[in-house]
């Protein structure tokens, strides 16, 4: 990060509350705290797609429809399986 940008924030008061006492017990501002907790889940969506993007190069087209077609074939749905 080199370029330091301001963003005004609002948020439920009840969330900054929270926020500003698990902060506060790890002894960091409110401002390192939201900026940690958001690069962590910018961090986490990114591995994800990169997860996701790996195993789709990996898959066999048409594949899983085949295995889908195969499934439940000879098991009757489960008490509480119906459709809603």
């Amino acid at each position: 990060m080199n370029t330091i940008a301001s963003f005004p924030l609002r948020l439920p008061a009840e969330l900054k509350d929270a926020a500003a006492k698990q902060a506060s017990a790890s002894g960091v501002s409110m401002n390192q705290f939201i900026a940690t907790a958001l690069a962590a889940r910018v961090g986490a969506i990114a591995e994800a797609e990169r997860y996701f993007a790996a195993r789709a190069k990996r898959a066999t087209p048409g594949r899983a429809k085949a295995v889908l077609k195969r499934a439940g074939k000879g098991n009757p749905p489960r008490k509480g399986d119906e459709p809603a």
